[in-house]
This record gives structure tokens, sequence and C-alpha cells, in this order.
């Protein structure tokens, strides 16, 4: 006879950088206030700003499975000056196991940093255990700017591992445009590939915590179709962002 015990998973309060985990209602970690600042070169969202960011944001249970999350960015260009961006989701667990894992979905809507709105839609899936987290994150962005394709498809996965009481250590990639690997006149210039190694600190017993993670972005596939979709200028050649998350689980 084979028996399976659950395995007690460990809630953390946003252990990616750039992928979407739930908060469970009733944990010691209902609510998070995150400051994110950030640096890249030939990119644009979701891998970051073109230029210096800095993103003030917020994300939290609203009970019966729902949770909120959304965040306010402001962004200084090297050629382009300031720009500021607003988003905001809310998602609902739809698969909650005592083993960890997770699958939740939801809606969200936000303003670019040139000013278009989009329509956003996340399916985000999982497991957490006491050694180990591996999130993945499907999200669909439907713009409602003219030249922009009619939808984008964006992909992120993330990985940590314990490797003390504090320490996490791990990798995340995301995946920008991917309709570029089969679309041949994919608007907005080609599939894009982000992977890069993580790191995450937590206080023992406590709420602080600080994440960082940074790498190359590879432009893996190239369109000549041009549109009004915030792309950097030279964008043709890869880049590179890197971006540090510092919260506080309330």
């Amino acid at each position: 006879m084979l028996v399976l015990l659950p395995v007690q998973a460990e809630a953390q309060a946003r252990p990616f950088v750039f992928s979407v985990t739930t908060t469970t209602a009733g944990s010691a970690e209902d609510w998070t206030a995150h400051y994110d600042v950030g640096f890249a070169e030939h990119t644009a969202d979701p891998f970051g700003y073109e230029g210096l960011e800095q993103r003030v944001g917020i994300q939290g249970s609203l009970g019966a499975g729902f949770t909120l999350l959304g965040h306010l960015g402001l962004g200084v260009g090297q050629t382009t000056g300031t720009s500021s961006t607003q988003e905001a989701e809310v998602l609902k667990d739809i698969v909650v196991y005592p083993s960890g894992l997770r699958l939740a979905a939801g809606l969200g809507m936000r303003r670019e940093w040139q000013g278009e709105t989009t329509l956003l839609g996340r399916v985000s899936l999982g497991r957490a255990t006491r050694r180990f987290l591996l999130f993945g994150n499907l999200r669909l962005e439907r713009p409602f700017a003219e030249g922009r394709d009619e939808l984008d498809l964006i992909t992120s996965l993330g990985w940590l591992h314990r490797v003390g009481s504090s320490v996490h250590l791990g990798v995340e990639a995301l995946g920008e445009d991917l309709e570029g690997f089969w679309e041949e006149e994919e608007a907005e210039g080609g599939a894009k590939l982000f992977v890069g190694p993580s790191v995450r600190w937590a206080r023992s017993g406590g709420r602080l915590y600080a994440s960082l993670c940074g790498g190359p972005i590879f432009y893996a596939t190239r369109s000549d179709r041009s549109s009004l979709a915030p792309r950097p200028l030279g964008a043709g050649g890869n880049g590179f962002t890197v971006r540090l998350s510092l919260g506080l689980a309330f």
C-alpha cells in the first residue's frame, strides 16, 4: 500500500523577481509592500525599462482565494527622459494542495511607459515546499494601441532552492513575443529570451526580504516589421537587465 503524506508548504512573500505567485489568506504575510530598482539596456517591459527604473508596489490577500497586486513605476531613460507606468491585477486561486501545488488565474490592466493601455491575463502554476520553489507564469497581453500585435504571449519560470536558514539560490527565465517563433510577420521585433541567476534573502523569523536577479537578454528571432510598441532604439542587438527587490510583509 502506498501512502502519500502531505508536505507542508512554505509561504513566501514575492519569492521571484519576474514571476508572480498568489498570497495565502490568514498567513503571516497577508500583505507585502515592495520597492524595486533596476537597470537595463536594449530592452523593454517585462524585462525592465531602457535605463534606470524604480517601482513601488503592493501585493496581498483579499480573502476567498483572491490576490491583489499592483505597482507604480518611474523610469529615467538614457535618451527618452522620464516616463511612468501603472499596473494592477487580481488573481484567483483555482487549485491549492497541502503539498504546495498552486494554480491561479486572473486579469488586470496596465498603462505602459508611453501611455498606451493594455489588458492583461495571467495563469500562475507551481509548487512551494520547505526546500524549493518552482513557479511558472503564462501572461497574455492585449494592447489597445494601433499597430500592435493583437495578442502577445509572455512566459516566465522561476526556481529557488534553500541553501541556508535565510538564503535561496536559483534561476529565472523570461520569454517575450514568443509568437515570433512561428509568425514571420510578428509586429514587435521577434522573440526575446532572458535567463539569469537569482538570489533571495529573507530574515529568519522576520518579515524583511531582498531578491536580486539579472542576466543577458537574447533576441532569438528577428522581424522586419515595426510597431508602436515601446521597444527601445537599437533593440536589434542583445541586451541585459538587473533588478533588486526589497520588501516588507505585514
